[in-house]
């Protein structure tokens, strides 16, 4: 978009831009990114990976261009080079916002998917790589279980209201 006056080009998600007195707004047509197919229980946490299922990272030719129009202030080249050398938690904590809108991508010269990069390389850190939670497996455990069942059909019968103070009031986990 662009503000009437002024010659700066800014790119911004709709959802996350207030409208401005003067705004000249140019929409961005649907960009499909591209998600290679796999299956995450078949593959390993290893650099080849990234060549085999997305080898356009190795073209990046450093431009920045992503990193330019990243609308969340990612630094998008710098997770594709995390990416690039196989150091998928890096590029897993790097990439952890991107919200997959692919404004990176439209500009890239590579023609790289950057956010598929960054889902893979944080699927394969969640599987892999991360600790496992096992407090988590063992709380999905307990609700496989039914242990919450009557708790749960006792909060849905309680007005929107209470559960908004629910909601507010609760204690949240460190």
């Amino acid at each position: 978009y662009r503000i009437k006056g002024k010659n700066e080009l800014k790119t911004g998600l709709a959802c996350q831009t207030q409208v401005e007195e003067g705004m000249y707004v140019a929409s961005i047509p649907y960009f499909p990114t591209d998600k290679r197919t796999y299956d995450i229980d078949e593959i390993r946490p290893e650099q080849r990976i990234m060549m085999e299922l997305y080898p356009e990272i190795y073209s990046c030719i450093g431009c920045n261009a992503c990193t330019k129009a990243c609308t969340q202030d990612l630094n998008v080249m710098q997770y594709i080079a995390y990416a690039q050398r196989g150091d998928f938690e890096k590029c897993a904590e790097e990439s952890f916002d991107c919200i997959g809108c692919g404004c990176c991508s439209v500009r890239c010269p590579a023609g790289i998917s950057h956010p598929m990069v960054g889902v893979l390389a944080r699927r394969l850190t969640g599987k892999y790589i991360a600790p496992k939670a096992e407090h988590l497996e063992n709380r999905v455990e307990e609700i496989h279980h039914g242990e919450y069942d009557e708790l749960i059909e006792q909060i849905m019968e309680k007005p929107i209201e209470e559960m908004q103070e629910l909601y507010n009031t609760r204690e949240i986990e460190k």
